[in-house]
């Protein structure tokens, strides 16, 4: 699937959130319920699920490198 990648030893699926605040793609881990979700917020070109969908397997690595654990801001 194409919001599906492989990062730090785990899958991850990439899934748009929005509330009337922002919009972010949030990262939820597959293979290891153990691990906590990681958020980043979604760019302008980002507005639909099918977008996030049609992103290539890089533009997802980039931004899960951006992505923080549990909405926690990366530093």
């Amino acid at each position: 699937m194409p919001n599906r990648i492989k990062a730090d030893g785990d899958a991850w699926r990439a899934v748009l959130e929005e509330t009337a605040e922002s919009r972010c793609v949030v990262f939820l881990c597959t293979s290891n319920g153990q691990r906590p979700y990681r958020v980043v917020a979604a760019g302008d070109d980002l507005r639909t699920d099918a977008d996030v969908a049609a992103l290539t397997e890089d533009a997802l690595r980039d931004l899960f490198d951006r992505s923080g654990s549990m909405n926690t801001p990366s530093s």
